[in-house]
């Protein structure tokens, strides 16, 4: 399954277990991620195209992913993540320090899933010049994932 950020009706999945919310690592229980994903949700504007760029398709698809993260593959996971860092960029990126430099906490910035754990600066080693320029985020997570065989 890939995340994509666009907003449909999500099943009612089962959560038996305690989510953990990626960015402070806070216990999430299912009512909770409900509630939040529906307050997300009401603040759409209701465009006819949903993307990554979009801060609030972002946040709803952070949420969602905790209904049914154990069955999101690892790459996806990161992807979205890289994907996400990068949502306030600007694109084209033309330059590896530009691109370090658009991540939140440049080359600091962290992708983790379960003990898997990527920094920005360890996958701009993946990048190749002849990559730059970048246009989107999404270009961006799609390079670093397949190089990095997750």
């Amino acid at each position: 399954m890939t995340i994509k950020y666009i907003f449909l009706p999500f099943p009612d999945s089962v959560v038996t277990e305690m989510s953990k919310w990626k960015y402070t690592e806070k216990d999430v229980t299912p009512e909770e991620i409900d509630e939040s994903l529906k307050a997300v949700k009401s603040a759409c504007f209701g465009c006819e195209t949903h993307s990554s760029d979009c801060s609030i398709a972002k946040a709803a698809g952070d949420v969602a992913a905790l209904k049914d993260e154990e069955n999101i593959p690892v790459k996806d996971q990161i992807h979205a993540q890289i994907a996400g860092a990068l949502a306030g960029a600007t694109f084209p990126i033309a330059t590896p320090d530009d691109l370090i430099a658009a991540f939140p906490d440049g080359a600091n910035t962290t992708c983790r899933v379960g003990d898997l754990k990527m920094t920005a600066g360890e996958a701009g080693t993946l990048l190749k010049p002849s990559d730059f320029p970048f246009k989107s985020a999404t270009d961006v997570a799609d390079v670093i994932v397949s190089r990095a065989g997750l």
